[in-house]
């Protein structure tokens, strides 16, 4: 029994070496074949790195080779674009100027477009001056270059619509109560403060108004508060001659009769016309 005893514990260490072993050998095993599999992988990867690099290497040939393409065909864009300016009479330069010329002009004009129509009536003189402005432009040579044609042909359109905005004038309205008259409206201190300046709602009324003498309750009258373009607001001791002469009418006496046609409805005597009264100034 003691013998069995023995072999026993000798049969119970040998299968304990024997799994000992086992398991090393396998370990071993198993370490060679992840050590071949990343070798694999790292040859894989330097191929296509290799691969990689010669693509770039390419790559960069063709980059040079098309910026020296691109270089040259600038070059005789602007070879082309000389000669041209050359036969204009201007210079690279002058056109640079002339194109912040007109995007200076155009910044200014879209600043108007988003005002009101009258903080607009109230600034007719900047819109004149952009107008001289694209005018003088339209002069120039560079003018006829397809960019600056197109670019004054938008800029054109867009003063347009701000024209079309701006109105002939500003009015508030009254709307006439029993008892009221000309006289006694023109002197409130919300409309004139000036009696005397009757005949100017008369002047802007008389559609409405045929006789100034008589007017009705709930008549609604335009209040002016500025000067039209085509409007003249007679001041004290004018006569139609000296208007005509105006730079801002006719810059002509002798055209008095075109004043004078154009208001007979106001003015029964062309000798004899009166302070605040609002005259047409017809335009050509």
């Amino acid at each position: 029994m003691r013998i069995k005893g023995q072999m026993l514990v000798l049969l119970s260490m040998a299968m304990i070496l024997l799994l000992v072993f086992s398991s090393v050998a396998f370990g071993q095993e198993e370490r060679k074949i992840k050590m071949d599999e990343y070798k694999s992988m790292l040859a894989s990867v330097q191929e296509r790195e290799a691969a990689a690099n010669e693509r770039i290497a390419q790559l960069e040939i063709d980059i040079a080779a098309l910026k020296k393409e691109i270089a040259e065909t600038q070059a005789e864009i602007d070879a082309e674009w000389e000669a041209v300016y050359a036969r204009l009479g201007v210079t690279q330069a002058d056109v640079e100027a002339y194109r912040t010329n007109l995007a200076d002009i155009e910044s200014q004009i879209d600043a108007l477009a988003a005002l009101s129509p009258e903080e607009l009536f109230r600034r007719q003189d900047e819109i004149d001056a952009l107008a001289k402005r694209i005018q003088e432009a339209k002069e120039s040579n560079i003018a006829i270059l397809t960019e600056m044609e197109n670019k004054l042909a938008e800029i054109d359109g867009k003063l347009a619509n701000v024209k079309a905005k701006t109105p002939a004038n500003i009015y508030d309205n009254y709307t006439v109560v029993r008892g009221d008259y000309l006289w006694k409206i023109s002197k409130r201190a919300d409309i004139y403060g000036d009696p005397y300046q009757w005949i100017r709602i008369y002047s802007v009324n008389k559609d409405m108004i045929k006789d100034p003498n008589l007017i009705h309750p709930d008549w609604v009258l335009k209040i002016a508060r500025g000067v039209g373009r085509n409007e003249h607001l007679v001041v004290k001791g004018e006569w139609l001659g000296q208007i005509a002469g105006y730079s801002k009418v006719y810059s002509d006496p002798t055209k008095w009769t075109k004043l004078y046609q154009a208001n007979k409805d106001l003015i029964s005597d062309p000798n004899l016309i009166y302070p605040h009264q609002v005259l047409q100034v017809p335009r050509d």
